[in-house]
């Protein structure tokens, strides 16, 4: 049976051209419709707002989540109606007929709740009624659990390790059912995609021992389900996600030709094509995306040919009925993750084409939704970099050259654990293993001084460019991020802040204490880029912006005053 969550977003949008469905909500219509029905909580949960209102603000209508609808009339508090509360929906029409013989008809919905009340949504504009009743019905009788999910559109990276993990064990599973083994190069792919879904090291080491044998293989029918549980609805998008990287994977292993690549000759994906549960159009689909990306690669191919390929690409996407963002949630299978190909589009002027939500929690999708604004820290800070097309390749580079350091990091990882087991032994091999090991550690963590030093020398060019960076100015952070859909960012933006006592000249020539929020040190390059891509999400570096703060600042310094001098 399908989740209800997946269900109502599947079906919503037949009810009526008012209808929003998530990922694709106006975030000022979400941003009202949270305060209009008293749903702050549930901001993440929204999957489709009924805009009610004349003027398209989103405060009156309907709101769904997976385990309730929230009913908000005209002039009235806002109803929550619980679906594990429904006794009964009934579509009711009642056709009358006045002295001059013409005919008025009245639509609307009796909700029946186990407490016995009765709440009727009518006035509706544009609504279908009949189709709202069924899908109303169709939730109460054919579903046993109702529960809210998490409805925003992120990267695989965001998601849990449990299910990168399944993910990844997946594409293992087929490399053993091609040759019985995982070669070189179908490692070398899947430690690419390991980089894109920014395993932690543990998972990393897990995943390598899986790649050893086919005797601890699990079983593709547990993995997917594994799969389902974590991803709740948004598991179509990673199931078109998942083909996509299957044949990206194979594609690479077997040396094929992109260009006269078929799907049909895949045995693994047409083997269990109905496990996978993605229909013809879905793969095709995913195969298009491998097509665009590959040619990205040719050096001939322009970043209009590529515009062109992208929006071919949104319009196939539409046509199956998913977001573009359902084939780049791991990256593209060139090697550039998800941040990466956002600012590649971006530059070529279509940032918001991939469809991640303006309301996603978590700092990664800030990142996301930074540079598909912005076009990226790379692009601003890098002079020669002036096309969507080198922009992504310098990303493909990027992702290669972490992928390399994290290999690294593995390797040095495996030595330690090397090391442990052999610590207990005392021969005199043992002995020059031990000292080959230590070698192999230093080295190791010579190299891990290496990319600090980098991280040193990067860090430092993009503070040049935002010197702002340095010393965090709290009100204009708070006055920002005052809308609901962005609080979440002054949390995120203040760990990467700490308090300090620096000394500060007065008019009177006198030092004086002063608390500033001030940059942590040592911050990793990759850490820096993610907090301007959040500062570029909620226009900190922009003049108006610094002005608001101010604005905001003095306000709230005229108040203290006020108060203080009531208070007298």
């Amino acid at each position: 049976m399908k989740n209800i969550n997946a269900f109502i977003k599947e079906n919503i949008g037949a009810v009526s051209k008012n209808v929003f469905v998530a990922p694709e909500i106006p975030g000022k219509k979400l941003n009202n419709a949270v305060k209009a029905f008293n749903c702050e909580d549930n901001l993440d949960s929204i999957l489709a707002i009924y805009d009610n209102t004349s003027f398209g603000s989103a405060k009156e209508g309907l709101v769904f989540t997976g385990e309730k609808i929230i009913y908000k009339p005209s002039s009235s508090e806002p109803t929550e109606l619980h679906f594990n509360d429904f006794e009964s929906v009934e579509y009711i029409e009642n056709v009358t007929v006045n002295e001059k013989g013409k005919e008025k008809r009245e639509e609307y919905i009796e909700i029946t709740l186990s407490s016995g009340k009765t709440v009727t949504l009518k006035d509706l504009s544009s609504c279908n009624y009949k189709k709202l009743a069924d899908l109303l019905k169709e939730a109460f009788y054919d579903f046993d659990e109702f529960e809210a999910e998490n409805q925003i559109v992120t990267t695989l990276a965001e998601m849990s390790e449990k299910l990168k993990i399944a993910y990844v064990k997946v594409i293992i599973n087929m490399t053993f059912a091609d040759d019985g083994e995982v070669d070189e190069k179908e490692l070398a792919e899947i430690l690419l995609l390991m980089t894109r879904l920014d395993l932690s090291t543990d998972s990393r080491f897990k995943l390598r021992e899986y790649t050893i044998s086919e005797a601890g293989q699990e079983p593709l029918e547990q993995l997917l389900d594994t799969i389902d549980k974590e991803a709740g609805s948004h598991n179509k998008s990673i199931k078109i996600s998942l083909v996509k990287d299957l044949i990206n994977t194979f594609i690479s292993a077997n040396e094929a030709s992109y260009k006269y690549f078929s799907y049909r000759n895949f045995e693994f994906l047409t083997a269990n094509q109905s496990l996978f549960d993605v229909s013809d159009k879905e793969i095709e689909l995913a195969v298009q995306t491998i097509m665009l990306d590959f040619k990205m690669l040719d050096g001939d191919f322009t970043d209009a040919a590529f515009k062109k390929g992208i929006k071919e690409l949104t319009a196939s996407a539409g046509a199956v009925g998913v977001p573009l963002a359902a084939v780049y949630l791991s990256g593209s299978v060139v090697g550039m993750s998800a941040a990466g190909m956002t600012s590649g589009l971006a530059a070529l002027g279509l940032g918001g084409v991939l469809g991640f939500s303006s309301m996603a929690t978590g700092i990664g999708v800030a990142v996301l939704l930074g540079v598909g604004a912005y076009k990226g820290i790379r692009y601003i800070t890098s002079a020669n970099t002036t096309t969507g097309r080198e922009l992504m390749l310098h990303s493909v580079i990027e992702q290669t050259q972490a992928t390399i350091s994290l290999l690294v990091g593995d390797i040095n990882y495996i030595t330690i654990k090397l090391n442990e087991a052999l610590s207990s032994r005392h021969s005199q091999q043992d002995a020059k293993i031990k000292k080959l090991v230590l070698m192999m550690i230093v080295l190791t963590g010579a190299g891990n001084q290496l990319n600090k030093k980098s991280d040193t020398i990067q860090n430092s060019v993009i503070i040049s460019k935002y010197p702002s960076l340095k010393v965090l100015d709290e009100s204009k952070l708070k006055s920002l991020t005052s809308e609901q859909t962005k609080k979440q960012y002054y949390t995120i933006v203040l760990e990467y802040y700490e308090e300090q006592i620096v000394q500060e000249g007065t008019k009177d020539g006198e030092m004086q204490n002063v608390k500033q929020l001030r940059l942590k040190p040592e911050i990793p390059t990759k850490e820096l880029e993610k907090l301007v891509s959040v500062f570029e999400v909620i226009g900190y570096f922009k003049a108006a912006a610094v002005l608001k703060g101010a604005a905001s600042d003095m306000t709230d310094k005229a108040k203290r005053k006020i108060t203080g001098f009531f208070s007298k």
